[in-house]
């Protein structure tokens, strides 16, 4: 037997002992696939959800282990449920397989593989809205500092950017008042009521924001155009003291929504683009979840 620096060598028949992580290695060849576990329908989703979370940590909507992004799944028995981060991981740690499965009323049905629970306080929002909203699938919900800062504005957003614009048809009328934190079921019917029957996103006054989809690429998509519109605000106020005589509105025609909705149709297509199923919000997504894998594809397993 000799050493080598820290590095514990073994010759002949001595046998060696496995590592905490080699051991793990082995018991994992003994745990079913994610895909076998849990079918190709919700690994899918588990996987997109799990990139979405890594996603949201580079791009700075993180807050260490709180926050949330949800998505809607449907049970082979027919029963909804949703798909949620552990509460004790970073969204940087976040996996496939570490995702709790939690129904609308709060009962697990999957704990996932870390030891972690769920949030409470991410049911109560997300689980108000996914009960609600059938046509609601994603969640995004985030305390990034630009879209807390416009949330505390009395102004809201305002029509000073392409992006705000883009955005600007599915935004709540009204924002949710600040009640503390989430975690009384009581305040659910006002989550529902300030969101509506078509917004998408909602500002929680003093609280930051929540862009909703029909799909994970969907509701990144939405929450991307508002960072980037609440930013352009921040840094505009800033520049011209807060006084909004001095800034340049969009005209309120430009901003009414069939006009918005024309200039956005067909833009891939027009350009020379393969016309299929992908819109421009998956090309986007899918594009940043390349650049996760990329970088580290943990969030796969």
């Amino acid at each position: 037997m000799g050493i080598i620096g820290c590095k514990l060598l073994t010759t002949g028949s001595e046998k060696k002992e496995a590592t905490k992580g080699e051991r793990f290695e082995e018991a994992k060849k003994e745990m079913p696939s994610g895909l076998e576990k849990y079918g190709p329908k919700e690994w899918k989703l588990r996987v997109e959800l799990a990139a979405a979370y890594r996603i949201a940590a580079h791009m700075g909507w993180d807050e260490i282990i709180y926050n949330h992004i949800s998505v809607r799944i449907i049970e082979p028995d027919g029963k909804e449920a949703f798909l949620i981060n552990p509460f004790g991981l970073r969204f940087d740690e976040v996996t496939a397989s570490s995702l709790l499965k939690v129904t609308a009323d709060g009962k697990v049905i999957d704990p996932g593989s870390s030891d972690y629970g769920f949030n409470y306080a991410g049911f109560v929002i997300h689980g108000a809205i996914h009960d609600a909203r059938e046509d609601i699938n994603c969640i995004f919900h985030t305390h990034d500092k630009d879209m807390q800062a416009v949330s505390n504005m009395k102004c809201g957003l305002l029509p000073l950017s392409l992006e705000s614009t883009s955005i600007g048809p599915v935004i709540s009328k009204t924002g949710h008042p600040f009640q503390g934190i989430t975690t009384d079921d009581a305040e659910r019917p006002a989550l529902i009521k300030a969101l509506g029957e078509k917004a998408l996103i909602l500002f929680l006054n003093n609280h930051g924001t929540l862009a909703c989809g029909k799909s994970i690429p969907d509701a990144f998509f939405k929450m991307f155009i508002l960072a980037r519109a609440c930013s352009y605000q921040v840094v505009t106020m800033a520049a011209v003291g807060g006084d909004v005589s001095k800034l340049h509105l969009v005209d309120e025609k430009v901003r009414e929504e069939k006009n918005v909705k024309k200039r956005l149709a067909g833009v891939a297509e027009k350009g020379g683009g393969r016309e299929e199923a992908t819109s421009k919000t998956d090309r986007t997504f899918y594009a940043m979840m390349r650049m996760m894998e990329q970088r580290d594809p943990s969030f796969m397993s």
